[in-house]
Order: C-alpha cells, then structure tokens, then sequence
C-alpha cells in the first residue's frame, strides 16, 4: 500500500532519472559531462600537500608539492596545461583522525530545518559547540517506525580546516568543497553529499558557459522555428483571399438558414395552439353542458377550470345525483366528490364539492368537424 506522508526527494529523483537516461545521449556529450564531474583531490600534510585526480572511478596521483613558490608555480603549470584538470573541481579531505563521526537520531518533526536543529543539540552529541567546529551530515533515512531521522555527523575542527584551507590558497588552489576521508563525498552520487566548508569559503562554478550554451540553444531553436513556421505563414497568406469569399457564402448560408428557422417556428407555434384547440373544449362549450345537466334545486357558488380539470362548490337537493349526471356527458369524466357532503340547516340543501376531468373523444371531435 503507498504511504501518501513519505518524504521524496524531488531533486534526487530527478537526478537518478536523468543518469538512467543518460545513454542517449551522444558519446562525446558525455565526455563533456564527466570533464565537469573529474575531481582533483587535496589531502595536506604537514610540510606538504598530496594530489589526485579522480575521473570515471579511475585514479591518478600527480604528485606532493611543498608549501613554497616553486611549487605554487609547478602545480598551476600542471593545472593550466591540462584542460582535463583545469575543468575538474578541487576537493579539500580532511584526514580520517581530524574527523569526528557521530550516528544521530533526530525526531521527524525536525526534518524541515535539520542544520539549525544539529546546531542546537550539536554540544549533546559531541565534545564541541558549533562555534568551535565546522560540521555537515549525510541523512540515511528514517528509523523507528519513521519516528526519528538517521543522520551520520562529520565534524572538523574549524581551527584545522581553516589552517588546511589557507594552505591551499597559498598554492593557488581554492576547494569547491570539503569532505573527509572517513566518508568520501561523490559528486554524482544521487544521495548523501555533504560540505564541510562554510558556502562564503568555496569556489563558485562559472555561469558564463551555461549561458553561452543556453543562447546557442536559443538561437538554433529560433532558426528550427522559422524553417518549419516561414512555408506556412506563405500558405495562411494565399487562404486569405478564399477565406474572404467563404464568409461571404457563409452570410448567405446563415440568412437562409435563419429563415428556415424562423418559419419552422410559425410553424410549430401555429400547430401547438391548434393541439391545443383540438385536445379540449371551448369554455363556452363546457358552461353550457354542466348548465343543463344540473337541476333547479342546485346552485354553484364556484367553479375553477385548471389544467384540464374542472371543480364544482355549490349546493344541491340531491348532491349524489350530480356525479351520475355529469359522468353522462360527453365531456366529463371520472367525476368525485373531493369533500364530505355536508347539509346547509339554514337552506335545506347539501353541500358539494366536485371534481370532473375534462375530454374531447375522438369521435366527438370528428363528429363536429364534419
């Protein structure tokens, strides 16, 4: 069953997603990707400095250089003349015993703000507060039952890196990052870097070529846009014109058409009201057969017409006479009384209320017309 509160790292699938695709792309292209991924790793001793260059998982050391200006001049000559090299990122390792590490268990809920968080709790976990060390994490994942967040604390005095990273600077070399030896940090790994270097102290990545590389971008899609949209706006300028005379033809269409419905309409009204005429009697017609079927001795004080039915109230010497006299008709039926009948003391007579459904047989219809 899918957890809908799982935590996903957005920038982390979308990173996994893009190595997985990766060999799509041209070879070439690749390679350029990986120049940009190559390492050039810094480990300082105490009189000297050790170099490495990491690329593709392959390792190449290139040498110790002593902390003076012949050496400050060889190592950038080394740099400069190799473009493999002067395209890789410079790593400061800080050795394995300068390193603390420390497994941390932080609750949940502190998973928003997790570097102010270890700031706080930092002088709980190790010897040291947060203005004595610089210090960064690797978060493993969560821990009992998504109670609490598994994190692995590396810290270096920042005594030590800040010596080791002035020494670095003396050769000419400014990290990009800093990581330890005890947990080697990996650009393109999908999870789990780390920097232990305050973000003022490390080397920023140029932007120029990516801007260059997106207005060439740009600048083709521009020019794709324009093969692909010049012949057609040639074609939309020759169907003008004979888009021009449809609209004429269509205003004729529409008028005829508009007449059609209009004479549809009349039509259609003028039989609905012939239906009508057709599907009941005249008023008229009505009043006159319930006027003769009703006795001397019977009086009505209302009588209502609604949607095909008609009500009687009024009193009669024989009210139950009046329901057979009117099922008679040939344009009354299904006649009842809709009240009890009741005797008026004053008059002598009952009181009545009827209702009666009003209809035109067909027969009857075809015998008036002829």
């Amino acid at each position: 069953m899918l957890k809908m509160d799982s935590e996903i790292d957005i920038a982390a699938f979308f990173k996994w997603w893009g190595s997985q695709l990766s060999f799509l792309l041209p070879q070439k292209f690749l390679e350029a990707l990986a120049r940009g991924k190559s390492l050039i790793v810094v480990e300082v001793k105490i009189t000297a400095i050790k170099l490495s260059y990491i690329n593709q998982q392959q390792e190449t050391f290139l040498g110790e250089f002593e902390f003076n200006d012949l050496a400050k001049e060889e190592l950038l000559s080394l740099i400069t003349n190799n473009s493999e090299y002067s395209n890789a990122q410079i790593v400061l390792r800080v050795p394995e015993h300068l390193t603390v590490v420390q497994d941390v268990f932080l609750p949940a809920a502190a998973a928003d703000n997790l570097h102010q968080v270890m700031s706080y709790e930092l002088d709980r976990y190790t010897p040291f507060n947060k203005d004595q060390v610089y210090f960064d994490f690797v978060k493993i994942g969560p821990a009992n039952n998504n109670a609490l967040i598994h994190l692995i604390l590396i810290l270096v005095r920042k005594t030590t890196l800040d010596t080791m990273y002035e020494q670095c600077l003396s050769l000419g070399l400014q990290p990009f990052y800093a990581d330890s030896a005890v947990h080697i940090d990996v650009p393109d790994k999908v999870s789990g870097q780390y920097n232990l270097l305050p973000r003022d102290l490390c080397q920023t990545v140029s932007k120029k070529p990516l801007f260059i590389m997106l207005g060439s971008m740009a600048l083709m899609l521009a020019l794709l846009t324009s093969l692909i949209f010049l012949p057609l706006k040639m074609l939309d300028d020759n169907l003008v014109d004979l888009k021009r005379h449809v609209r004429k033809v269509e205003k004729v269409a529409l008028k005829i058409e508009d007449s059609k419905k209009s004479i549809d309409y009349l039509y259609q009204a003028t039989q609905t009201i012939i239906d009508k005429k057709n599907a009941a009697p005249s008023m008229i017609e009505l009043i006159n057969t319930v006027t003769q079927v009703l006795t001397d001795d019977t009086w009505v004080s209302n009588l209502r017409y609604f949607n095909k039915t008609l009500q009687l109230s009024g009193q009669s010497g024989s009210a139950s006479n009046l329901i057979g006299s009117l099922e008679k008709t040939r344009l009354l039926s299904n006649t009842r009384f809709i009240s009890p009948v009741t005797k008026d003391n004053r008059t002598g007579l009952e009181r009545f209320k009827i209702s009666t459904e009003v209809i035109k047989k067909t027969s009857d219809a075809n015998a008036d017309t002829e």
